[in-house]
C-alpha cells in the first residue's frame, strides 16, 4: 500500500476491531453452544457457522495489521478474510431463504439434521476448495517483489505489508474474484426480496404478537449482518469506477477490508441484543462476572437495567 493518510486509520481499526470481534464471537459461540433452546437448534446452526467464520476473520485482521505481522503472515491472512467474507455471504443467503420458508410454510416439518448437514458440509467444502486454490496460486515473495517493483518500487524494503496473485488467470482465482464481487450483489438482492416476502405474510395472515416479534427479530439480525456486504458492494463499485477514470484509489483500498472486519463486531452484537435467549444469557453472564470480580453489592449491578423481555418464542421451531 502506497503512502496515504488513510493508512493510519486502517492500522487503528485493524488492531482494535479485529481483537474485539474475535473475543465477541468467542463469547457468542459459547452462548450459542450452552444456552440455545431446543426450538432454535436448527437456526442456531447457521448462526454458529457465521460466528466461527467471524472469529477467524477477526483473528486474520490482526495478522494483516502492519504493526503486528510480516508479509509471510499477512498474505494468508488476507486470503482467509476473503474466504470468510464469501462464506458469510452464502450463509446469509441460505438464512434468508430459510426464514422465508419458515414464514410461508409454517406447518411443514423441518429436518434439523439435513439443515445441519448442508450448512456444515458446505462450510467444510468452501474452506477446503479456496484453501487449495490459494496454495495453487502461491508465488514466492521474490517473484512478487519483482512484479510489484515495476508498479510501486517504493514498497520494496519498506515496512508495509502487501498481497497479490501473479497468475490472475488461474481457474481458482477466476472463481474467487467472481464470487467476491457477485456475492455482495446477490446478498443485498435476497435481503430485499425475502424481507418483502416475510413482511407480506406477517401482515396477511394472523400471527400472535409474540410470533411476529420473533420473526421480525431474527430478520433484523440478518439485516444488520447484510450491512457489511452492502458496504463492500459500494466500495468495490467505487474502486472500479475511480480506477477506470484514473483517480486515486488509496482510500478505497483501505475501506474495502474495513467492511470485512466491521461484520465481526456487528454480527455478534446484533445477535446478543436482538435474539431473546442470547440476550438473556448475556445478561446472566454479565451479572455473574461482575459479582465475581466486584462483589454482589457492586454499583454496576445496582444500576443495571432489567433484561428486555424475550422476543423469541421457545415453544415453536425456528
Amino acid at each position: 500500500m502506497i503512502d496515504h493518510w488513510s493508512n493510519v486509520p486502517r492500522m487503528i481499526w485493524a488492531s482494535t476491531l479485529g481483537p474485539m470481534g474475535f473475543l465477541l464471537n468467542l463469547l457468542l459461540g459459547y452462548i450459542i453452544f450452552k444456552y440455545t433452546p431446543d426450538s432454535m437448534k436448527t437456526y442456531s446452526t447457521m448462526i454458529m457457522v457465521m460466528t466461527i467464520s467471524d472469529a477467524v476473520n477477526g483473528f486474520c485482521s490482526i495478522m494483516t495489521s502492519v504493526s503486528f505481522t510480516t508479509p509471510h503472515f499477512a498474505i494468508p491472512g488476507y486470503a482467509l478474510q476473503i474466504q470468510c467474507a464469501m462464506l458469510n455471504s452464502i450463509i446469509l443467503i441460505f438464512s434468508y431463504v430459510f426464514r422465508a420458508f419458515v414464514i410461508t410454510m409454517p406447518f411443514d416439518t423441518i429436518n434439523r439434521q439435513k439443515i445441519q448437514l448442508v450448512t456444515y458440509g458446505y462450510s467444510l467444502c468452501h474452506f477446503s476448495y479456496f484453501t487449495w486454490g490459494y496454495f495453487m496460486s502461491w508465488s514466492s515473495l521474490e517473484d512478487m517483489d519483482a512484479s510489484i517493483s515495476k508498479i510501486y518500487p517504493e514498497l520494496i524494503g519498506s515496512n508495509y505489508t502487501y498481497s497479490g496473485v501473479l497468475d490472475v488467470n488461474a481457474p481458482s482465482q477466476i472463481v474467487m474474484n467472481m464470487m467476491s464481487m457477485v456475492l455482495s450483489v446477490v446478498v443485498v438482492f435476497f435481503a430485499l426480496i425475502c424481507k418483502c416476502i416475510i413482511e407480506r405474510y406477517l401482515n396477511k395472515f394472523t400471527f400472535t404478537d409474540a410470533k411476529k416479534r420473533q420473526h421480525r427479530s431474527l430478520v433484523n439480525v440478518l439485516l444488520y449482518q447484510t450491512f457489511s456486504p452492502f458496504l463492500s458492494l459500494v466500495t468495490i463499485t467505487l474502486y472500479v469506477t475511480v480506477g477506470q477514470t484514473g483517480g486515486s484509489t488509496a482510500l478505497l483500498e483501505n475501506l474495502m477490508p474495513f467492511s470485512l472486519v466491521l461484520l465481526t463486531v456487528v454480527s455478534p452484537t446484533a445477535s446478543c441484543i436482538l435474539i431473546g435467549p442470547y440476550r438473556a444469557a448475556f445478561f446472566k453472564l454479565w451479572t455473574s462476572s461482575v459479582s465475581m470480580i466486584f462483589g454482589a453489592d457492586s454499583r454496576l449491578l445496582k444500576k443495571q437495567e432489567q433484561p428486555l423481555r424475550s422476543t423469541i418464542s421457545v415453544t415453536n421451531p425456528v
